[in-house]
Order: C-alpha cells, then sequence, then structure tokens
C-alpha cells in the first residue's frame, strides 16, 4: 500500500498544492531546455521525479484500472458546490499523535475541502476507555465548524478494536441547515449506517446516510461484524435471516420513508457485492422504487471497475436521488485515500440539497503591525518618525492651527490627514513580512525550509529566470549546499523531492521541536543571567500554553461564535412576507434600506426637527438660538411641543450648574499615551485600514503622539470634521444566531480610531465627570460606573419584596427604548451635550461627522465598493452603535429626561416606617432598559389611583423620549399592575388584574381584552397597549428572570430553569468532547459558572430549591472530573477546601452574593441601599 500511496500522490492538487505544481512546472521547464544528448538521462529523472524504478515493477503486478483516475482529477472546490468524499477506511485509530494514518486522512481533507466526509468499516469501539478520542477530536476542523456522527455494535463490547462501523463528518457552513434532531444511526444499534439530514429553504431536505453491508462469514464464533450481526438478530429478535439480507431490507425500508416524506437522498455504501448486478444495487436504482443513479458511473457515462485494490468488482459506490445534481464525480486510484478501497469524489450542486447556495465569507486581510511581536513597533516608530520630519508633517500642522478661516483650516488639515494616513500605511508595510505559519518555527525545520527555497532558485537559475549568481552562491552557502551551481538537475530535483518530505513531516510534528527549542533558549538565558530575554521567553511559553489549551477546551465544549457576519439576508415587505436577497448586491441594497436609509433618519419624527423649530434650529442649533436656550431667555411659541419645552427648560437649568466648556477639548500628548497605552490592539476599526495597532504602536513615540494629539484637537477646536473620520465600516451581526432579518440585525458602525478615542475623552470622561462632579448622576442609572447591571434586577427584586410586605396596590412598566442610540436628534443632543460643559465646537465636529456619514458595508461578502449616507434633504441623525461618544451621549440624555420626568411627581414614593425618611425613585434605567416604578407609601391609594398613575409616568415617559428622536418599542413592553385579595381567614393572595395570561391569543395586550389596560405613545401621536403580566409571571429584564410574585422553583420559565438548561447543555458538550480532568474542572470554574452565576443576588429561591436544582446534573459530570458517580450527593456540592467535589453549590453561592450587595449598599443612598433601608 505505501507503493500505491506514493503512485497516487501524482494526482494531488493540493496547496502544499500551489507549491508542489510550481515545483514540477519548473522541473519540467528546465527539462525541456536541456540538450539532445541528454535525452536518456532526461527520461531518468522524469521517472525519479514521478516514481522510482522498483515501484513501477511492483506496480505491474497491480490492474492498470487501480492506479488511474476513473473521471477527472477533482479541481478546486467552487462556492456553489457541496463536496462529498467517501472511503472504507480499513480501520482508523483514534490517537491523535503519532499517528501517520490519521494525519494522511486529515491532509486529504485539508487538500480536497470536502464539505461532507463517509466512512466505514473504522473499527472502533467507541465506547472502550482506551478509545478517548472521537471523530469530533480526530477530525478537529481547524477555523471550520464541525460535525460528527459515529456508529459501532454497541451491544458487544469485544475490544478496543471492533469490527464494522460507520461515520459521517460535515463542515463549514453547510451547518447552518444541519438538523442535529433529524440525523442519527441505525436503530438496532449495530452501526449499520449513520446518516445526517439538512434542511433547507423552501422545504428542500437531503439525507447522506454512509452504509457497511456486512461480508459473508461462517466462523459462528468469530468477531466478524457478519457474526455481531447474526448474534444480535437471533438473541434479541429471534430472526434467523441472513443479516445481509436484513441489512437489505432495513435499508430499503428507511430510505423509502425518507423519500416519502419528500426527502433527497444520498447514499454511500460498501455493498460486499457487485452493485450492478446484486441486490442492493439494483434495490436503489429500480425506477419504480427509490429511482436512484449511481453518481460516478452515471456522471461519466462508464461503469465503474473494482473498487478494492485485491478485487475484480465494483463493490462500493455513491447513489443520489435524481433531483440532487451531480456537477463532478471521479473515483481515485488505489492509495490516494486511506484504506485499501478506492476514495469517491463527487460534487453536488448545493442549490439541489438544500435550496439555496452558503455564502462563501471573504476575510478582512491580516495586519502587519502588531506590538506583541518583537520589535515591530520599534521599526514602525522609526519609519513613521523620520516620514514626519522628512514631510515637515508638524510645520503644516501650525500652518492649519494659524488660519482664521475655518473653510480653509478644514482643508488644510484634511490634505495634511490624507498624507498622514499614506504615510502610517507605508510605515506598516515596513514594519515586518508576514509568514503563513503553516510549520511552527524551530531551527530544525528552519533548515529544511531555507534548502527548499534555494534549490527553487537553483531551478529557477538553471531556466534562466535568476542572474545573480553570487546571492544564490551566498545563500546556498548559508544553508551548507556547496558548489551549487555545478549540482546536476537530477541531484537538485532529488534533494528537492527530500527537503519537501522533510518539510511535511515538520509541519506535523513541528511542535514538539519549537517547545524543545525555546526550554533551550530558556536555558541560554539563564545561564547569561539576561533576565529580561528569560521574561519574553517565559511569556512565550506560558502564551502557546495557554492558547492551545483554550482552543482544546473551546472546541471540545463546541463553542458557538456569537454575532456572526451575515451574508444573504432576509426582509420583510409591506404584506409580511419573507424576501430573500442572496447576491452581495442585493443584500447590501436591503440592509441600506431598512437600516442606513431608515433606522437614521428616524429621528426625524421629532418635535424639534419638525415645522418652525426645524428652520429655528436646524440639525446643530446656530450659537444665537443656542446660547439663548442655554441661559434660558429663550422665548418659547405657545403651539411648541410640552415635553420639548420641558427638555429645554430643563437643559437651561444644568447649565446654571455647570460651567460653560467645562469639559474641553484639549488632548495633549500624555493624556494621548494614557488612552492608547490600555486599548485592545485586536478592536477592528475604519474603513481606511488605519487600525488601533497603528496608534498604541505610535503611543511608545513622543513625536507621533505630539502629531495625532494635535490633529484631534485642533479638530475638535476648530469643529472639523475630518473627511476620514466621516467614512464609516457597518458590520451586521446576527443577534440570535441564524436570524437573518435585516430589522433583527445589530448595526455596528466602525469608526475611525482617532476620532473615537478623542469622543471617549471628552464624552465617556469629562462630560460624566462633569455630571458626578455637580451631583447631576442620579441613583436610577445603573450603567455608571462603579454600578451594575445585576443591582437594577435587586433593585427590581427589593421593591417587589416592599409590595409584598405592604400589601398596597403598586405596578411597574418595563419600557423598552427602540433603537436608543440611532434614534436621536441632533438638536436636541447638541444642546444637552453644551449644557454639560461639551465646547459647541467640539460637539459640532462629532455630530457633523455622523451627518456626512458614508456607511460601507461588511458582510460575509466582504467590504462593499458603494455606500449609503445622507440625502440633500434629509441628515444623518443618531449617535451610531460604535461612536465612542454613544454611552456618555445616551447617559446625559438620560439624565435629562429622568430630571424633566421626576420632577411630575412621577415614580414611587417611599418612607421608612420608623423614621419616616422619605426618599423617592423614579425608575431604574439601564441603557435602554427602563423599569418605570411606582408605589405611595406617603397614603393609601386605591388601584384604579395606581394605574392612573402608572399610565400618566408611561405616557410622560414617552413623550419626552419622542422630543429627544427616540420612542418606545410597544412588543418588548410589559407591566405588572399588583394588589392583594383577601380572604376571610386573614390569609391573602395576588390579585390576577389581567383578564388574559395566555400569551398566544391573538387578542393578547388588546385595550378590549384587558381590564386594566396601559398604552404607550408613539411619534405619530397614535396609542397602542403593552402586555399585562400576572404576578406569577417571570420576565427577563437586564439580563435576570424576576416577577412580582417571587416564584422560582425551576418548573416555569424562571431563573433556575436558565440555569437548568445552560448547565445541561455544558452537560451535553462535556460528554460529546470526551475532555481531560484538568479541562473539566477549569471548564465549570471558567466557562459554566460565569455563565450562570450572574444574577443570583436577585435570586428569591428557597435554600432548599437552590441546593437540590444542579445535583443530578453534577452528578453526570463527576465521572469526567475523575469521581465515583456513586458517591454521596452531598459531596458535589461540597468545597474541595472540605475534600468535597468543589461544584459550585447554588445556595451558598446565592446567600454570598446577596451578602455582598448588602454590605455594598446598606446605609448608602444608591437606590439598592434606599431599599434596603426600609
Amino acid at each position: 500500500m505505501n507503493v500505491l500511496d506514493k503512485r497516487a500522490r501524482r494526482h494531488r492538487g493540493d496547496d502544499r498544492g500551489d507549491a508542489e505544481m510550481d515545483d514540477q512546472a519548473l522541473v519540467e521547464e528546465v527539462l525541456r531546455e536541456s540538450s539532445d544528448g541528454e535525452s536518456s538521462e532526461v527520461d531518468v529523472i522524469l521517472n525519479k521525479f514521478r516514481i522510482e524504478q522498483d515501484e513501477i515493477r511492483r506496480l505491474k503486478q497491480v490492474d492498470e484500472y487501480l492506479l488511474e483516475v476513473h473521471g477527472q482529477v477533482p479541481n478546486k472546490k467552487e462556492d456553489e458546490v457541496c463536496r462529498l468524499i467517501y472511503e472504507n477506511a480499513n480501520s482508523l485509530n483514534s490517537r491523535i499523535t503519532g499517528n501517520d494514518k490519521l494525519d494522511k486522512a486529515r491532509q486529504m481533507i485539508h487538500e480536497l475541502e470536502p464539505d461532507i466526509v463517509a466512512f466505514n468499516e473504522h473499527r472502533l469501539n467507541l465506547r472502550h476507555k482506551d478509545n478517548k478520542n472521537g471523530f469530533k477530536q480526530m477530525f478537529n476542523g481547524g477555523e471550520l465548524d464541525l460535525r460528527a456522527l459515529a456508529a459501532h455494535n454497541i451491544h458487544e463490547n469485544i475490544g478496543r478494536t471492533q469490527e464494522g462501523g460507520t461515520a459521517l463528518l460535515a463542515y463549514g457552513k453547510l451547518l447552518e441547515y444541519y438538523d442535529a434532531e433529524g440525523s442519527g444511526k441505525d436503530d438496532t444499534g449495530l452501526g449499520r449506517w449513520t446518516y445526517m439530514r439538512f434542511d433547507g429553504k423552501d422545504g428542500v431536505a437531503t439525507v447522506v446516510v454512509c452504509g457497511y453491508n456486512p461480508c459473508y462469514n461462517n466462523k459462528k464464533e468469530s468477531n466478524t461484524f457478519y457474526q455481531q450481526n447474526r448474534r444480535y438478530f437471533i438473541n434479541n429478535q429471534r430472526d434467523t435471516c441472513c443479516p445481509r439480507v436484513k441489512f437489505r431490507t432495513d435499508l430499503e425500508k428507511t430510505l423509502t420513508r425518507w423519500r416519502n416524506e419528500g426527502a433527497r437522498l444520498i447514499v454511500c455504501l460498501d455493498a460486499n457485492e457487485d452493485i450492478y448486478k446484486k441486490g442492493i444495487g439494483k434495490m436503489l436504482t429500480e425506477s419504480n422504487g427509490l429511482d436512484m443513479v449511481e453518481a460516478v458511473g452515471d456522471f461519466t457515462s462508464r461503469p465503474l471497475g473494482a473498487t478494492f485494490f485485491r478485487g475484480s468488482k465494483p463493490i462500493d459506490a455513491v447513489w443520489a436521488t435524481k433531483d440532487v445534481a451531480v456537477v463532478g464525480a471521479c473515483m481515485m486510484p488505489v492509495g490516494y485515500g486511506i484504506g485499501d478501497h478506492r476514495l469517491f469524489v463527487v460534487d453536488f450542486m448545493l442549490s439541489t440539497m438544500v435550496g439555496d447556495a452558503p455564502t462563501r465569507v471573504v476575510r478582512p486581510k491580516a495586519r502587519r503591525l502588531n506590538t506583541n511581536v518583537e520589535g515591530c513597533a520599534e521599526r514602525y516608530n522609526k519609519v513613521l518618525e523620520e516620514s514626519i520630519r522628512k514631510h515637515r508633517l508638524m510645520e503644516k500642522m501650525k500652518k492649519a492651527h494659524e488660519t482664521k478661516s475655518k473653510r480653509k483650516a478644514a482643508k488644510l488639515l484634511n490634505k495634511l490627514d490624507m498624507q498622514s494616513k499614506e504615510l502610517m500605511a507605508q510605515a506598516e508595510k515596513k514594519c515586518r513580512r508576514l509568514k503563513s505559519g503553516l510549520i511552527p518555527f524551530s531551527p530544525e525545520a528552519v533548515v529544511w525550509i531555507k534548502r527548499c527555497q534555494v534549490y527553487r532558485s537553483i531551478l529557477r537559475w538553471h531556466s534562466g529566470k535568476v542572474r545573480n549568481r553570487g546571492n544564490l552562491k551566498r545563500a546556498a552557502r548559508r544553508c551548507g549546499i556547496l558548489n551549487p551551481l555545478q549540482i546536476p538537475v537530477t541531484g537538485i530535483i532529488a534533494r528537492l523531492e527530500v527537503c519537501k518530505e522533510k518539510c511535511n513531516y515538520f509541519r506535523r510534528h513541528g511542535h514538539k521541536y519549537r517547545r524543545k527549542h525555546l526550554y533551550n533558549r530558556l536555558d541560554v538565558a539563564r545561564d547569561k543571567q539576561d533576565e529580561t530575554a528569560e521574561k519574553q521567553i517565559l511569556a512565550i511559553i506560558q502564551r502557546e500554553k495557554e492558547r492551545s489549551f483554550w482552543r482544546r477546551l473551546n472546541f471540545a465544549l463546541r463553542k458557538q461564535s456569537k454575532g456572526r457576519a451575515v451574508g444573504p439576508v432576509q426582509s420583510e415587505d409591506e404584506r409580511g412576507r419573507v424576501i430573500d436577497h442572496t447576491s452581495q448586491a442585493a443584500a447590501e441594497e436591503a440592509i441600506w434600506n431598512e437600516v442606513h436609509r431608515k433606522r437614521y433618519h428616524l429621528a426625524e419624527q421629532a418635535p424639534i426637527c419638525q415645522g418652525n423649530l426645524r428652520g429655528e434650529f436646524g440639525y446643530c442649533p446656530p450659537p444665537r438660538i443656542a446660547e439663548s436656550i442655554l441661559d434660558g431667555s429663550y422665548e418659547f411659541d405657545d403651539d411648541i411641543d410640552p415635553a420639548t419645552r420641558e427638555l429645554l427648560e430643563e437643559i437651561a437649568l444644568i447649565r446654571q450648574k455647570i460651567p460653560k466648556n467645562s469639559a474641553s477639548w484639549l488632548i495633549n500628548r500624555k493624556k494621548w499615551q494614557q488612552v492608547w497605552k490600555k486599548k485592545n490592539e485586536a478592536t477592528s476599526s475604519s474603513e481606511s485600514g488605519l487600525h488601533f495597532g497603528h496608534y498604541k504602536a505610535g503611543a511608545e513615540s513622543d513625536l507621533i503622539s505630539q502629531f495625532h494629539a494635535m490633529k484631534l484637537s485642533l479638530a475638535l477646536r476648530r469643529g472639523v470634521g475630518l473627511d476620514r473620520w466621516s467614512r464609516g465600516l457597518s458590520v451586521m451581526l446576527e443577534k440570535k444566531f441564524g436570524v437573518r432579518l435585516v430589522s433583527k440585525l445589530r448595526a455596528i458602525l466602525l469608526m475611525e480610531a482617532d476620532f473615537n478615542a478623542g469622543n471617549k475623552v471628552v464624552y465617556g470622561e469629562r462630560m460624566l465627570d462633569n455630571a458626578r462632579k455637580y451631583k447631576l448622576m442620579p441613583e436610577e442609572i445603573f450603567s455608571e460606573k462603579n454600578r451594575m447591571a445585576d443591582d437594577g434586577a435587586l433593585a427590581k427584586t427589593l421593591f417587589y419584596d416592599v409590595v409584598r410586605q405592604l400589601r398596597v396596590p403598586a405596578a411597574i412598566a418595563s419600557v423598552d427604548a427602540s433603537n436608543c442610540y440611532d434614534r436621536v436628534a441632533h438638536a436636541m443632543a447638541s444642546l444637552i451635550f453644551q449644557s454639560f460643559g461639551v465646547a459647541d465646537t467640539a460637539v459640532t465636529s462629532m455630530l457633523e461627522t455622523i451627518q456626512e456619514m458614508k456607511f460601507f458595508l461588511r458582510t460575509a461578502f466582504g467590504d462593499s465598493q458603494n455606500f449609503a449616507g445622507s440625502t440633500i434633504h434629509i441628515k444623518t441623525q443618531g449617535l451610531c452603535q460604535g461612536n465612542g461618544a454613544s454611552p456618555a451621549g445616551w447617559c446625559v440624555i438620560s439624565i435629562t429626561i429622568l430630571r424633566a420626568h421626576g420632577k411630575k411627581g412621577h415614580g414611587a414614593k417611599f418612607m421608612a416606617p420608623i423614621s419616616h425618611i422619605r426618599s423617592r425613585l423614579s425608575a431604574i434605567l439601564f441603557v435602554d432598559d427602563t423599569d418605570l416604578i411606582h408605589i405611595n407609601m406617603e397614603r393609601e391609594e386605591q388601584l384604579v389611583e395606581t394605574h392612573e398613575a402608572i399610565q400618566s409616568s408611561v405616557e410622560n415617559w414617552s413623550r419626552l423620549l419622542i422630543a429627544t428622536g427616540g420612542t418606545l418599542k410597544p412588543a418588548k413592553c410589559f407591566y405588572h399592575l399588583i394588589s392583594f385579595d383577601w380572604k376571610p381567614d386573614g390569609s391573602w393572595k395576588y390579585a390576577d388584574n389581567s383578564s388574559c395570561v395566555d400569551e398566544d391569543d391573538e387578542d393578547y395586550g388588546s385595550e378590549e381584552y384587558q381590564e386594566w389596560p396601559l398604552f404607550v405613545t408613539l411619534p405619530d401621536g397614535s396609542e397602542e397597549a403593552i402586555a399585562h403580566l400576572e404576578p406569577n409571571k417571570s420576565s427577563i429584564t437586564l439580563g435576570v428572570y424576576t416577577c412580582p410574585s417571587g416564584v422560582c422553583d425551576g418548573k416555569r420559565k424562571d431563573s433556575l430553569a436558565y440555569i437548568k438548561e445552560k448547565v445541561k447543555d455544558f452537560v451535553g458538550s462535556v460528554k460529546t468532547g470526551s475532555l481531560r480532568r484538568r479541562q473539566l474542572w477549569t471548564s465549570v470554574d471558567c466557562k459554566l459558572w460565569p455563565s450562570i452565576n450572574y444574577g443570583l443576588c436577585a435570586s428569591l429561591a428557597e435554600l432548599a430549591t437552590l441546593s437540590e436544582v444542579l445535583i443530578k446534573e453534577y452528578g453526570k459530570l463527576c465521572p469526567a472530573g475523575g469521581i465515583c458517580s456513586k458517591a454521596n450527593r452531598e459531596i458535589r456540592q461540597l468545597d474541595s477546601g472540605f475534600y468535597g467535589a468543589g461544584f459550585p453549590h447554588l445556595g451558598v453561592e446565592a446567600a454570598v452574593a446577596q451578602i455582598n450587595k448588602l454590605l455594598m449598599h446598606y446605609g448608602c443612598q444608591s437606590a439598592v441601599g434606599i431599599l434596603y433601608n426600609l
């Protein structure tokens, strides 16, 4: 088989691939230029290059047909094609390292890029303790996602190796259509076949089957697959029928059932009989039955010959139903694959399998500049500093500073900015060379890599493509190659082949040589007492260890990528019908129409953007108008919108407390360096190509930092938005996995890194510092620094506790703002920002940049060439998700709304029962999630008064939000109206104030269907009812399930049910991932616990419930952690310090979280502290 393997290599078209094809073309070119007198030598060379003479003599004993490709050699896989490869593996070993057969299989998969891989006769007992790795671990997909299904006979535990077995692997984008519930194994548990189902659009579904028909054997006590089947049917079904007949009849029933359900079929079988003349082949192709076609023979119009290397008949094949289009099919020579049967490669048109074709993801280019690479930042800074001095950029900056005209200053700054951009890009090109990284670096590997390069250069010299002999000789001498130009072509070719074999060896096993090299260098550094080098080497070793560890861990736990980039998208028409946009142009146009030409223009509905106010205020209020608003001298018209007037009056009051221009626009060199040294270099940014690495590396240089800080400060001082800043890159991400509706996508705008850095300093630091300094930051805002989202959830829980203790009517309305960052009227935002101390020029610079923004798109198709932006009549508004000023900007807008809202008396009025200390809370806010609360402890209220109060509060909040350009989203809003019913014996219960508690009812939420309806006001003046939930109905806000009654038992949709589901998924991942003990405990501490501990401080579950909720799932994890599953139940949640297993105890952890919150807030004037004090 080794001989056949070498012979089959000439059919490989890998990207060891492109290099070897280039080598072969180069060799043949050199040989063609050889003299006629050397023709006999040329023949010898060709024979040596392709196959050695002794191998030829041995191959003569094999049928020539087995050494040919039946069909055409597969080319590079096209995007619209699903490639399937199938082979009888003739046994596999589950060992990952030192497994040449597995290495060859993985290399073959890498070369052919299949979407589906089918193996039968893998001969693995997957339940044996020594087979720790499953097929998913054995065939790790690298960057591609992978699903694996493998089957074997589970009724007999013969040993580590067990005859038979089938397996299917699916890779990459095809997994979008993978139906896990519809996929599985032979129901008998014999592992006769494995199948995967792929559900596409419009009801198109395809089932791929890999099966193995047992080969006849009459030795009853043997462990052959035939006798395993026979024993099972006799012992379990009392059936003495031949297992081969049972295989055929059972498979026919299964396939017929799937076919009757409308599924399309692809079947890969080792039939162990003639596929044309015997029963299985006839059953599959019978016109009155399944009516399938044998794919390779039908496509090539030539029947298959022998498929086993010692056989004479075709016993393997791939069949497909006629509604699955075959666009390429071949059978490779014996020895090409990993077994003793021939490998099948079949290309199917993907659209005929799943209804449409997945998009090929176009990835952004790699960055050369990386500050983590030693010396990279120094080389970049050196080149850029020289360029700044050479082109006199600082002098040009001074000229722009001295210019009095804003227009001329803008022109000079833009010209300077474009020049500096080109110089930064040029400096990046010279900072380092990009390397493929296919072979881990080590001195041993470098020798063979460089020798390959030298031998190729010598061949090019022979072909006349290299002219500098001196450089070639020196390079050869450094590699230990003497007299390189005197080596005959035959010798060069032979040596090149040896070097390539060595490189392939180091590609597979280079990691151990790299570790050896790093530890050798560490010993040298210690001998020299070079502490700097020692620390750097130790950091490299630790980083590579951790990266390898976490990659294995994430892979084993099937970590899904969230927020994936989208390719094809969907939109809804006026009738609610879903329209698919599958091409790049159609998808981009749909996104622009829904998001950039619609969402960013919704702020036009604000009253300040309409009528006379639009003409007076514009998009950025003129200085005269702005100053009159800020100093309170503005005269309002009688017909002005009341909510708008309230906000403008509140702006004037805020300005009285905060001095003008107190949030300075000036960013000096030290501040710039301080900001960028803390940045995460991996953050994506900008369409221009200037990424975080440019500024992080530049922060190490005083000259470069001074240049960047001066340019930014000058733009903010003059109120100029650079042209480069107005080119944003919108990245469309999925909020929910697989949901591609444009209205459900998250649009993140990647702005220029320097622009965002300036916004974070001016708005995120200085403006908010003003709010804190002048005591304008309300306790109701939980997104503020040093506050946490779960504090807001705890505040809601404590509010429910207070209501339960008092047993008086109360209400809470959860109202969610729609697209909060994207629906901000710039005129209102400008006035609010100025009132909090930001200079009008800095505000103008930021807002005008957004108004002139050109929105380019980044999707799975790649970056768009076109863009969407403002029109002549309507400019883009909003703050944009991705803008460094957005969080702080929305915070001060919320402060202004809260102050205006509270002045009307809305909110909860608390009074301590003993001290009679009074306090008030208007709402609980975290960014756009708002909970308006109402309770009056100062006097008794009837339920009708409570309802009127919460309705008035919601209406006022809606109108204030509309005045800023926003609105509420009724579909995501709900409320609880809380009151109590009393029984004659003095007991009580929560009153059900909602006539409808069934959310599936089509009339749910309508006014007629509720006794106490609640409405939100929309920008057009209409009102819409929101959902009324009963007290026992849990809802998720701020990531935590809460409800007024506090019921939390895990039997309904609540926080405990959510935790149980999370842990159950984790247990399933651990079982299929085959984690080692250390990996399990690390994953429990670093993966499982962080995903379930959030919100425990707000849990109202009883200790007994918390103690028992996860005990069963922990029992399933014990064996993987090295603990006997039959050990005492209490040990599972006992801390390891007391010799327990150490799984987290929810009851203890919840108590710890609640005590921490009590210590943090009790006695303080925070929102949670106010509620604790009651």
